[in-house]
């Protein structure tokens, strides 16, 4: 009966998660795109993915305590529903501002959605097997996300460049039509919340001063767990320099390749054919990261490994050939996803349950707010100097961030402790 209860959880949770990243999968290659459709500079552009960053890290801790006090459903059901408002404003928004608004939303969204989903399958499977291997799982729901990504920017690009409508002028343009469909695709994901997502039974649901007085409580534990010497605060700096990473390539390489392709509107279908590619790269990375670990003895050294080779591939990115940017840039997604999974067992390995969310927004805290510095400084980088010094810095911080695992041993596999979550 275990068994066929922990294929249960899993299966959920591939589902929700595969729903949670397809509709940003649809937006992805068409976002900084629709942007510059609307008029908007890099800069601008820039400028806006901050406010979006920017608001995700003012609620990370916050919403991540909130999700450890008063439960994982709420937190996650509220995400999903402004993950739809989200969608609706960008695709509809028509200046800066408005578009600033949906980021805004969007990044409340984020900090929302950055722990529960996961923090709910750890403690799922942990209900059911209290010492499982999380990294099977794990590797297994970051290939789903890839994957949903994947097909997502795949159908995204297919929606901006095949239906008949007008490329700029009105509320709804080509590059509009993704970001409408992922905002009915998140109307699915908040009904499959609501039906498979049960936080442990309480004996009595807490207080509102209770749970006021119970999120400070568990941020500042969360805290002083991430910047204890060890893995935590190793796993903390990693997640700072993956932040420059992600922000560096998701602002820039839209752009470059456009340059390279002769316009947004010619870019939209070969990128987002491009994103499609990278993010099966990722998903064949994450399948493959538990055996990275066995083969190089530990998951410390496949991550150094595989951050170092994707540093590498990060510079290519920059090359004036359309074909070598392109391989860089599926290469260097490839080689992220190998060390993901198992940079998230690491961490769900040194933290208590109760503190799980919380740690975990820490982590997107530093994540977030690294991609705002890198956003708006390597823009203005890439406009005043070229592409390729913005991404050798960005390079060049990854490398880095590689460092933090040098001669880290891996935690030893917490027993469950506290409530359980439950699937039913």
């Amino acid at each position: 009966m275990s068994a066929l209860e922990l294929a249960r959880v899993r299966r959920r949770f591939l589902v929700l998660s595969a729903l949670r990243w397809f509709p940003v999968g649809l937006v992805i290659p068409v976002m900084v795109l629709l942007f510059r459709a609307r008029g908007l500079d890099l800069t601008t552009v820039a400028v806006v993915m901050a406010a979006y960053s920017i608001t995700t890290a003012a609620f990370e801790l916050p919403t991540g305590g909130l999700a450890d006090v008063v439960g994982r459903r709420p937190v996650l059901i509220a995400a999903s529903a402004l993950f739809v408002v989200q969608n609706l404003v960008l695709g509809l928004g028509q200046s800066a501002t408005a578009l600033a608004a949906g980021a805004v939303v969007g990044g409340l969204a984020r900090a929302l959605d950055s722990g529960p989903l996961q923090a709910w399958y750890v403690e799922a499977v942990h209900s059911v097997e209290p010492r499982a291997d999380l990294k099977p799982g794990l590797a297994r729901g970051e290939a789903v996300e890839a994957g949903g990504l994947g097909v997502g920017a795949l159908a995204g690009g297919a929606l901006a460049s095949l239906v008949p409508m007008d490329a700029t002028g009105g509320a709804v343009i080509s590059l509009s039509l993704p970001f409408l469909a992922a905002a009915a695709v998140g109307l699915v994901h908040a009904v499959a919340l609501v039906g498979w997502v049960h936080d442990p039974p309480r004996e009595r649901r807490a207080p509102l001063r209770q749970v006021l007085v119970g999120v400070p409580a568990t941020i500042a534990t969360g805290v002083r767990l991430a910047g204890r010497p060890g893995t935590l605060r190793r796993l903390t700096i990693f997640s700072a320099c993956m932040g420059v990473t992600l922000a560096s390539v998701e602002l820039l390489s839209p752009v470059s390749f456009a340059h390279l392709l002769g316009g947004e509107q010619a870019a939209a279908a070969p990128y987002s054919v491009l994103v499609t590619l990278a993010f099966f790269g990722t998903a064949a990375g994450s399948t493959l990261a538990p055996g990275l670990a066995r083969l190089v003895r530990s998951s410390p050294r496949g991550i150094a490994l595989s951050m170092t080779l994707a540093a590498v591939a990060l510079t290519g990115i920059a090359a004036p050939s359309f074909a070598l940017a392109a391989v860089a840039y599926v290469v260097m997604y490839a080689l992220l996803g190998l060390g993901s999974p198992l940079a998230s067992d690491l961490t769900h390995r040194a933290v208590p349950s109760a503190q799980r969310a919380t740690i975990l927004s820490v982590q997107s805290l530093t994540l977030q707010l690294s991609g705002v510095v890198a956003g708006l400084s390597l823009a203005a980088l890439a406009d005043r100097v070229s592409f390729v010094a913005a991404f050798g810095v960005a390079a060049a911080v990854l490398a880095l961030g590689s460092t933090a695992f040098v001669r880290l041993r891996e935690p030893a596999r917490r027993p469950a402790t506290g409530s359980p979550a439950t699937s039913t």
